[in-house]
């Protein structure tokens, strides 16, 4: 998550049932599950690298088995494993490749690999997912499936693959009806520069929930946005009291100190948080920029460096600390990272690009 112009995370409706609405993919219920059958034949064998279907016809399924794969779908989900919900769920489009549920049923599912795929290597290497995600919902959109949860979920797949525009028009289409819509239309129009209205569309959820403190989060930066800093820092204050404990709000909160010129207050409270969550990617991303506003590259590269020894996956969290080394004046330092960053990850161009960049 980028702080600055990032979506705040919500939890606003109790779950509907799935039956209902794809949304439900998110339950947060807890099963002992140690594994699950694959309901769909063949269902281990490896999908298509570009995730689309076989050139063979589709094979049409019985209804029970349908919803008996989309069960396994969720339950997968629960205990952490979207990968296998990945694969039921590429496999249940394949055979019924017009059937809205479940097209909204994959799109969920890509929507939180990328978020998966987000924590590890950041906002550009989800990209890809994130725009495939966009087009299963276009698909149940065009399909007749418009409840709101698919219309928000549609939008927040456009706009994680780059799309703010389209992620716009389709958040309106449900925010009369919707008000975790209407807080990501407000902060979506916050991206798109149009302060003014976000102010307005985020001052009037905040009436309507006044105890939500992800709205008065956003309504927080919304007031910052547009010049009102006084504002902004009595909503937060105000969503801190609210949820003292969430962490997608005190970052919210040291990032306008950090843009305030109080760098040194916004990296006290960062280093306040439990070592437990203060290697979460959004973490390591604020309380670095953190120190480098402050012209202490060299604690930036440490934090990075930490970021990246904890998760290995993460390269550009090894070419961050070394850009950040290198920025100290420590070109061994930097050197080691990139050289860490190209063996794991070998061919890779961003690392090549990134040694060019700092010539070494």
């Amino acid at each position: 998550m980028v702080l600055g112009s990032g979506m705040i995370p919500t939890s606003y409706e109790p779950p509907p049932d799935r039956r209902a609405s794809p949304a439900s993919l998110r339950r947060k219920f807890f099963m002992a599950v140690v594994t699950m059958p694959l309901v769909l034949t063949g269902c281990d064998r490896p999908t298509p690298a570009s995730g689309t279907p076989d050139s063979a016809p589709p094979m049409e399924i019985s209804a029970s088995d349908r919803d008996a794969s989309l069960d396994a779908i969720d339950r997968w989900l629960a205990v952490g494993r979207a990968d296998n919900a990945e694969s039921i769920a590429r496999m249940l489009a394949t055979r019924l490749p017009n059937d809205p549920m479940v097209a909204a049923t994959l799109g969920q599912v890509l929507l939180m690999r990328s978020a998966e795929l987000r924590e590890i290597a950041g906002e550009a290497a989800a990209s890809a997912i994130s725009a495939e995600a966009a087009e299963m919902f276009l698909a149940a959109d065009q399909g007749g499936r418009r409840d709101a949860a698919t219309l928000r979920s549609l939008g927040v797949a456009q706009e994680r693959s780059g799309r703010l525009d389209a992620a716009i028009e389709t958040y309106r289409r449900a925010a009369d009806e919707d008000a975790l819509t209407r807080l990501y239309l407000g902060l979506a129009l916050l991206q798109a520069e149009k302060g003014e209205e976000s102010v307005q569309l985020l001052t009037a959820l905040s009436t309507a929930r006044p105890d939500d403190a992800f709205v008065r989060a956003a309504l927080a930066e919304a007031r910052f946005r547009t010049g009102d800093t006084p504002g902004a820092f009595n909503e937060l204050d105000e969503a801190v009291r609210l949820a003292p404990d969430e962490i997608g709000i005190r970052l919210r909160r040291a990032s306008l100190l950090r843009r305030t010129g109080n760098a040194r207050m916004a990296i006290e409270s960062l280093v306040a948080i439990p070592d437990s969550e203060r290697n979460q990617r959004m973490v390591v991303e604020e309380l670095a920029a953190g120190w480098r506003s402050i012209q202490r590259p060299a604690a930036a590269a440490e934090v990075w460096a930490s970021r990246a020894r904890s998760v290995p996956a993460d390269v550009p969290a090894a070419l961050m600390a070394a850009a950040c080394f290198a920025e100290a004046d420590r070109p061994s330092d930097a050197e080691a990272w990139l050289r860490i960053a190209e063996e794991t990850s070998p061919g890779d161009a961003s690392v090549a690009a990134e040694r060019r960049r700092l010539g070494l």
